[in-house]
């Protein structure tokens, strides 16, 4: 198994929230344990062929652009 970072773009901020854009809202202030919210969303995480870490086809992006990996184009992301 290959296993590689999610890098943020340069310029980024430390601390700062990643979105998908199209996707607003704010976190719930209490999860509810019974509902299995990481396994429901994580079956749609993946990389696509440009090497960005996507939603559904929706790329992970910070106000200095989309996160990326190095080199797994098309995997999973867990």
């Amino acid at each position: 198994m290959q296993v590689e970072l999610v890098e943020p773009p340069e310029g980024a901020q430390v601390g700062e929230r990643v979105t998908f854009p199209g996707f607003v809202g704010e976190p719930d202030e209490i999860l509810d344990p019974k509902k299995k919210v990481w396994g429901t969303l994580q079956v749609d995480l993946h990389t696509n062929t440009e090497l960005v870490e996507c939603y559904k086809d929706i790329p992970l992006t910070t106000s200095a652009g989309v996160c990326t990996v190095f080199s797994m184009a098309g995997g999973s992301i867990t």
